[in-house]
């Protein structure tokens, strides 16, 4: 189970940016921009999670943070982290299972955004 994803693009690297911040609004995330230049990626509700916890179905609360930073060969690294003890505080095994899951989606859908620009170099799955 994966904690982190590091995906290593090619290019402009604010284009880069707004193609991963658009993949996660495509994904039902709310994208907001924080205090170090990355993107924090929200959806479901947290009202609906301190209530039903696992629950709470599509309306289960989880976030994303995306961070950025250039490597040694200029490359733009989008680092996509989770917290690990999030989903189970919320919602228990069914709530780290969900989170688990949409965790996986979303790394999918950015790494297929990123490749069909022709901007993905590689990507490294972080445990």
């Amino acid at each position: 189970m994966a904690s982190a994803h590091d995906f290593f693009l090619l290019g402009d690297h604010e284009a880069a940016k707004h193609l991963v911040a658009s993949t996660l609004q495509g994904e039902g995330f709310t994208v907001t921009t924080t205090p170090t230049g990355g993107l924090l990626a929200k959806r479901g509700s947290a009202a609906a999670t301190v209530w039903l916890g696992g629950l709470a179905g599509k309306n289960f609360h989880m976030s994303f943070v995306v961070d950025f930073m250039v490597d040694q060969q200029g490359r733009l690294v989008a680092r996509l982290n989770r917290n690990m003890t999030g989903g189970a505080l919320k919602g228990g095994a069914i709530g780290a299972a969900k989170t688990n899951t949409a965790f996986e989606q979303t790394a999918n859908a950015i790494g297929s955004a990123l490749h069909q620009a022709g901007v993905l170099a590689e990507s490294i799955s972080q445990p």
